[in-house]
């Protein structure tokens, strides 16, 4: 019997090289995902408590049973979160307990993108108890040590990344490897003490809610988590949630090589989540294992009247908008900027156009008079003679000369002033702004002077009452450029 016992630790602790899946399995992961991974501890805006209690195969005596509470919360707006996790697996004369504590810290890269990190440090202890072992010799030194226990660290460190409904992550359990020795329990094979290996697990799971008909009732939510033991086949379990409104739901999973997994969950008032999950056997001792039954009971708390489901969904509907209206935000921000410089400059140009626009009026006033002289018969006469009038509309382009796209209704009034008046002389006075030479300003402000006497001339003038002088740059009328470029008439006698 010493011999059967031996073999038989030999066989389930893996010293033979055949190690087995240790860290429990878990069907309600897609809703408690801190289960498995520290960097999820705190993640939400409130503190919650979970338990979970697991019965595998239920007509084989000594069958698996598992038992795990986890309390979870944040710090500081959600940046920093920690949680402690418990549990106690339990098979035939193995008996594991582990507690961590798990601190997470996140980086918010905006447009709801969040790195986390997290690690979890705690202990494990596993224990062997032959009590229940039936055995012909009772004075067998290995039963007579009935109760073994083991302690050791363990460790856990994990990665997630969250992409508005998209999230992954990776984590790694029992990260230290250790051993854990039973001294009392001597191997005969190698005449050493009898160890459990703690094996490195590497877990990698993905999620994304999507909301299916774009109304915040029904949500549908595929998970895959794939876990990867060495010297132990790949396993991955597949599941897929359908949620209405996140108070009712329901799902189907699939275990490689285990097992098919029905669940369905459902929230009791704000606070009380309850789930139940029962996994259909498709291995190939099925018919002696029957299924699974796993039962979860969750309690939530705190946070803030946005935790309520219909204000997250109404907040959730106004944050799609915003992050919708990113860039049109964006760009109509660097057009506020733009336009409030444009009306900065503007105030500026108004302020310096009233100086000019007080000077246009005085020219149209001396052009009244000057109009009302010509009908009264005083030109020539008196202090008016000499005096000199603006073609307020007659200005020209840099370097031109000619008349297109120029208002000629001032010549047009001119002319007809002229034609009813043929003793009255005057000067056409040609002007240019300040770039160029004496020379070419000289002779640009000819070309735009008898620009101006050839259409009065085609308009019915007498080329006698016309003289045409160019001034160049020597009389600017402003330090504005383009208000040189002009031209103005002298009367000389009557």
């Amino acid at each position: 019997m010493k011999k059967l016992i031996i073999l038989a630790a030999v066989a389930v602790l893996g010293i033979t090289g055949a190690i087995a899946q240790q860290v429990p399995l878990y069907s309600h992961f897609y809703y408690n995902q801190f289960l498995y991974n520290p960097s999820l501890a705190g993640t939400k805006p409130f503190g919650q408590l979970f338990l979970v209690n697991r019965n595998q195969w239920n007509s084989i005596p000594g069958a698996p049973r598992t038992q795990a509470l986890t309390v979870d919360g944040p710090l500081k707006n959600n940046k920093v979160g920690i949680g402690l996790g418990v549990y106690h697996d339990q098979a035939g004369i193995f008996n594991i307990t582990g507690a961590q504590a798990a601190y997470r810290y996140s980086l918010d890269f905006g447009k709801n993108r969040m790195l986390s990190f997290g690690l979890g440090l705690g202990v494990l202890n596993n224990r062997l108890d032959l009590n229940d072992v039936k055995v012909k010799d009772v004075l067998d030194p290995d039963i007579y040590n009935a109760y073994q226990s083991a302690t050791g660290f363990d460790a856990n460190i994990g990665l997630n990344y969250k992409w508005n409904n998209l999230v992954v992550g990776f984590t790694v359990p029992q990260i230290i490897g250790g051993e854990l020795a039973y001294e009392a329990i001597q191997n005969k094979i190698t005449n050493g003490t009898v160890q459990y290996g703690m094996i490195r697990h590497f877990l990698v799971h993905a999620n994304y809610e999507w909301d299916v008909f774009g109304n915040e009732k029904w949500f549908y939510q595929p998970n895959v988590i794939v876990r990867v033991t060495p010297n132990a086949p790949t396993s991955f379990d597949i599941n897929g949630v359908v949620s209405y409104k996140h108070l009712y739901w329901g799902g189907i999973m699939y275990r490689r090589q285990y097992a098919i997994t029905a669940s369905a969950g459902l929230r009791i008032g704000e606070q009380i989540v309850a789930g139940y999950a029962y996994d259909f056997a498709i291995h190939d001792v099925s018919q002696y294992t029957r299924g699974a039954h796993e039962v979860m009971v969750g309690w939530q708390w705190g946070g803030s009247p946005s935790d309520d489901p219909k204000i997250k969904a109404q907040l959730k509907a106004i944050n799609d908008k915003i992050n919708s209206t990113d860039q049109k935000v964006d760009s109509i921000g660097k057009e506020v900027k733009k336009t409030q410089k444009d009306l900065d400059e503007t105030k500026d140009d108004v302020k310096d156009q009233e100086d000019e626009i007080d000077e246009l009026r005085q020219k149209i006033k001396t052009f009244e008079d000057f109009m009302k002289d010509v009908k009264d018969g005083k030109i020539g006469s008196g202090s008016k003679s000499g005096d000199v009038f603006t073609f307020n509309n007659v200005y020209f382009e840099t370097n031109k000369w000619d008349l297109n796209g120029v208002s000629t209704e001032e010549l047009d009034n001119l002319a007809t002033v002229l034609k009813e008046n043929p003793n009255l002389k005057i000067e056409i006075a040609g002007h240019a702004d300040k770039r160029g030479s004496v020379s070419y300003n000289i002779w640009l402000s000819n070309k735009r002077a008898n620009a101006v006497r050839d259409y009065l001339i085609k308009k019915g003038v007498s080329a006698s009452q016309l003289e045409v002088k160019g001034y160049g740059a020597s009389e600017p009328a402003s330090t504005k450029l383009d208000e040189n470029r002009r031209v103005e008439f002298k009367i000389l006698s009557k």
